[in-house]
């Protein structure tokens, strides 16, 4: 169910909010505990020769149980953008609360918050944050399949827990979609065709979801649209250029896989740094080799493996 709203977080459904993007303060909760568990550390490039190795041995065959996801080791470390000078572009929510139904499983912040799954995003995000702070972290993946929605999502739920981070979660894959299905909603005004609106006319307001239980707001693609329709990399530079001014402390891209397009190669130009996603027992070295030629090792900040469910 999907309503607008206006004043602070918080409030009734009463109407549009236009205008710069309300503070979190009043919701940050309590600090987490501090997370003990090893995580093991995995390197950003492989390093054997054979093509076509699957990335299984000692980490494929980790427990999810033990570790949900393993972060690898940091090719870079991330140099966050100057933050541009400007005012902030004006935001229209509408508000979406979660329906009474069993959430995606993609949700494992929501679904089992005091898992050890759960604490895995949690080390991700320590990790991350050591890292410099990143504003805008686009995550992605050799191909299609190796988990870099379940990533995104459950890293900007991660950076977003308790109010402790004005997080944007931004959906870039045009192709093939899948907010809609893991929210259960459909976006007001798709982001695709927002990056192309906003390119002729930059002062327009950004439409964007908010879902207060998870102190997180949303950009997503409509699965109706076109889906032979290309992102628009200039645009999309624009629109992260603006939406770094809206008060985000973090921007989670969702973004395509990097094989078989040059999309990722022009939102990274954006970014503070990538995130590759891999999945353990299908994500090959060939794959990860070829991704990081076509994107570049000095583009990637490190690698994440996630564990078959």
């Amino acid at each position: 169910m999907s309503s607008k709203r206006t004043g602070p977080l918080g409030d009734a459904p009463t109407g549009s909010k236009s205008g710069p993007l309300p503070t979190f303060g009043e919701r940050r909760g309590a600090p987490l505990p501090l997370l003990t568990q090893p995580m093991i550390a995995i390197d950003g490039r492989p390093q054997s020769d054979p093509m076509q190795t699957q990335l299984d041995g000692p980490l494929a065959t980790l427990k999810l149980e033990t570790a949900g996801i393993a972060m690898g080791k940091p090719t870079i470390s991330m140099s966050p953008q100057a933050k541009p000078m400007g005012a902030p572009p004006q935001i229209d929510l509408t508000q979406h609360h979660l329906p009474d139904e069993t959430p995606d499983p993609r949700l494992v912040m929501i679904i089992d918050p005091d898992s050890e799954r759960s604490a895995a995003f949690r080390v991700l995000r320590h990790h991350l944050l050591e890292l410099g702070r990143p504003q805008v972290i686009v995550v992605s993946s050799p191909q299609a399949g190796d988990g870099k929605t379940t990533t995104a999502v459950n890293l900007a739920l991660a950076l977003a827990e308790c109010g402790r981070a004005k997080t944007l979660l931004v959906e870039t894959h045009v192709r093939r979609p899948q907010f809609t299905n893991i929210f259960k909603f459909v976006p007001p005004w798709c982001f695709a065709e927002q990056l192309a609106a906003h390119r002729h006319q930059p002062t327009m307001p950004w439409s964007l979801i908010d879902i207060p239980q998870m102190w997180l707001h949303v950009a997503a693609i409509n699965p109706r649209i076109e889906q032979t329709q290309l992102l628009d990399g200039p645009a999309f530079a624009i629109a992260m250029e603006r939406l770094r001014c809206a008060g985000y402390d973090h921007i989670v891209v969702d973004a395509p896989p990097v094989l078989g397009s040059a999309d990722v190669n022009l939102m990274a130009d954006a970014a503070d740094g990538v995130v590759f996603a891999l999945r353990a027992r299908r994500s090959t070295t060939r794959d990860l080799r070829r991704a990081l030629d076509q994107l570049g090792d000095n583009k990637v900040t490190g690698t994440v493996l996630l564990q078959e469910t």
